[in-house]
């Protein structure tokens, strides 16, 4: 094996390790719901798999796709070399996860004013912070780069797929709660809540989107509310409520907030109000941001009527996997 051979398979499987590694750590941090803490981590895992992938590439082992087929059947099985680090060696990733410690040492995600939009170059995976016209490494133009920009963060959804979205939950959670006793709605997971409570915290949630939507379409770059919606630590309030008023408290509030939101312009969408966390951000991020948050719990809601409908044990309430744990800190 020559000097470089040997050198792009170390490359190859330090880069694949760091990508691994980063990847899950960002789905973590926005579990979490430290969503800049989580773009940055995607920012560096992004790195890695762009490097992981030349390395791939210069050793050989990429040719058309039929050979390509051939080889997965076969399987593919690189030689394995010590790595040395895998995470947090260059300068830019030491500076910017030492931002990420210490404010993680607060209890707090980064804020606005604590990390940019961050860019990553596809033509050699230089991570870069702040705008840039090419990069300083290879020459790519910005057009090339991955981006992860605060304004994004939430995902990029536009007006029309973020309406369906709010529409079609309503009759998702009609769904969820049919055909079921209403006793069991009131039984937590271990570690977790009921449907009862998850309920409770959309509709919470809801109000809590639809103010911030107001305030941007009715202000000039108001100063959003911060903090959290209603913790779900505060729904425990719910489980004694009757589905029937619960289900009518979301579905009226979405519907409140579909009338707010129907037959905006795409300009009223790019509206923004500025967020103590992610900065002057459009109002399309704060409807990706209702819309994830949603979709989690939703999940969670849909595993949980699975259990108790198939396994449900008064002496063993559902254990809900760890990927669809609730949100576990204070944050966005």
């Amino acid at each position: 094996m020559s000097l470089d051979e040997h050198e792009y398979r170390r490359l190859l499987c330090s880069m694949s390790l760091g990508y691994a590694a980063y990847h899950v750590w960002s789905l973590q941090a926005r579990r979490e719901r430290r969503f800049n803490v989580a773009r940055l981590l995607a920012a560096a895992s992004s790195v890695k798999r762009i490097r992981a992938e030349l390395a791939f590439r210069a050793l050989g082992e990429v040719g058309n796709t039929q050979e390509n087929i051939a080889r997965a059947l076969a399987g593919l099985e690189p030689e394995s070399i010590a790595t040395g680090p895998v995470t947090g060696t260059g300068a830019i990733s030491r500076e910017l996860l030492s931002r990420a410690a210490q404010a993680l040492a607060e209890n707090r995600d980064l804020l606005a004013n604590e990390l940019g939009d961050l860019f990553v170059c596809t033509g050699c995976g230089e991570l870069i912070e702040g705008e840039i016209d090419a990069c300083v490494v290879c020459g790519t133009v910005r057009e090339g780069f991955h981006t992860f920009r605060a304004a994004e963060s939430m995902g990029t959804l536009g007006p029309t797929s973020i309406m369906r979205r709010l529409e079609q939950s309503i009759e998702t959670v009609k769904a969820l709660i049919s055909d079921i006793d209403e006793q069991l709605l009131t039984v937590r997971a271990v570690g977790g809540y009921s449907i009862k409570e998850l309920l409770g915290h959309l509709a919470d949630t809801d109000e809590v989107f639809r103010e911030r939507a107001w305030l941007i379409l009715e202000l000039d770059e108001p100063r959003l509310p911060p903090g959290h919606p209603p913790k779900l630590a505060k729904a425990e309030i719910y489980r004694t409520h009757p589905l029937g008023d619960l289900f009518e408290h979301f579905q009226a509030s979405r519907q409140q907030t579909l009338g707010l939101l129907r037959g905006l312009t795409a300009a009223a969408w790019r509206r923004t109000g500025n967020h103590p966390i992610f900065g002057v951000v459009p109002l399309t991020h704060q409807g990706n941001w209702v819309i994830e948050h949603e979709r989690i719990h939703l999940v969670e809601m849909a595993q949980l009527r699975h259990d108790l409908l198939n396994q449900h044990d008064q002496f063993n309430p559902p254990v809900l996997p760890p990927n669809l744990v609730a949100e576990i800190l204070e944050g966005e």
